[in-house]
């Protein structure tokens, strides 16, 4: 399976700031994502940056093109308009053939072992229903701080599988009870720091 990042948003809750680097601890939020999915299973790697990320777009094309270390796979750049993330997710759709991981370029604490779960768990369902065309990754209410959104005491973790078709897709649900946690807000910042701080103690 190959993934997309999503990273071409405007940051509005955070002040307009470019929020794929924005730093927490010594890497910046983007990395965060990248670095996990570089070490999964995942085949090809694609980010969606924007008109609102143009410091994004060079970061990655010069630090996971040539000189990151660990940067086995190619990553590629996809340039889309920075709508929206639907928007955004619709233009870089082109690219795909087969259901693919989609990942929104905020996230902390994720792992090349969960991604590993995620995908050989959307394989599974879609072995026993074919049907199946897309898979929402949620947590758990009680262990996530704060969401901003919820459906029926689970809250969205930024991780969905998608068919590369547009309109409504046949979704299953996975619920992951690790902490995958969104920075959108200053607060997230803080939040999101001393949940690495205590993760590496």
């Amino acid at each position: 399976m190959d993934a997309l990042i999503m990273a071409g948003g405007k940051g509005s809750r955070m002040g307009g700031v470019e929020k794929p680097l924005v730093k927490i601890g010594d890497k910046y939020l983007i990395d965060h994502v990248l670095i996990p999915i570089i070490n999964s299973n995942i085949e090809k790697i694609y980010v969606a940056v924007s008109p609102n990320t143009p410091k994004t777009r060079c970061y990655v094309n010069k630090t996971y093109k040539k000189t990151y270390k660990e940067c086995v796979k190619p990553v590629n750049i996809i340039e889309t308009s920075g709508k929206g993330y639907i928007e955004d997710l619709n233009e870089a759709m082109q690219y795909f053939s087969q259901p693919f991981l989609v990942v929104v370029s905020d996230i902390v604490n994720l792992t090349s072992k969960i991604i590993n779960r995620i995908v050989d768990y959307f394989y599974l369902i879609k072995s026993k229903n074919p049907d199946i065309e897309a898979l929402s990754v949620m947590i758990p209410k009680e262990i996530y701080p704060n969401p901003s959104l919820e459906f029926e005491g689970l809250v969205p973790a930024g991780i969905n599988i998608v068919s590369p078709k547009y309109g409504e897709q046949k979704e299953e649900i996975f619920v992951i009870n690790e902490l995958l946690f969104n920075v959108n807000t200053r607060d997230d910042l803080i939040f999101a720091e001393n949940l690495l701080n205590q993760k590496n103690k």
